[in-house]
């Protein structure tokens, strides 16, 4: 079982929910009883190709829309304001923006 699979499987049999997250910690000594050497770092890659919610209260499972519509904002918190400095980046550095930038109307 790869790290991914034992990740996912925990998590969809016993933290379906917000109200049964598990703590980020939590997580990564569970993993680190098959993987000994495992970082926190590699677990946060692991979980995060996977279908499940992470938020300040850990990771689960999600089974209400409204999990997933908090999920949303959290990542829009999280998202914006690396956006926002790009944007600062961006527009001081024009010369340097590919194409493709250049495309997206950033200004």
């Amino acid at each position: 079982m790869t790290l991914s699979e034992l990740i996912l499987d925990e998590i969809k049999r016993y933290h379906r929910g917000k109200e049964n997250a598990i703590k980020r910690e939590e997580l990564l000594q569970f993993c680190q009883a098959f993987e000994s050497e495992l970082t926190d770092r590699e677990m946060r890659k692991a979980y995060s190709e996977l279908p499940v919610v992470s938020c300040n209260e850990g990771i689960f499972w999600p089974v209400r829309h409204e999990e997933i519509d908090e999920f949303e904002a959290y990542l829009r918190k999280k998202a914006l304001p690396l956006f926002k400095r790009f944007k600062l980046v961006a527009k001081e550095h024009k010369h340097l923006l590919s194409e493709k930038f250049t495309q997206w109307s950033l200004f």
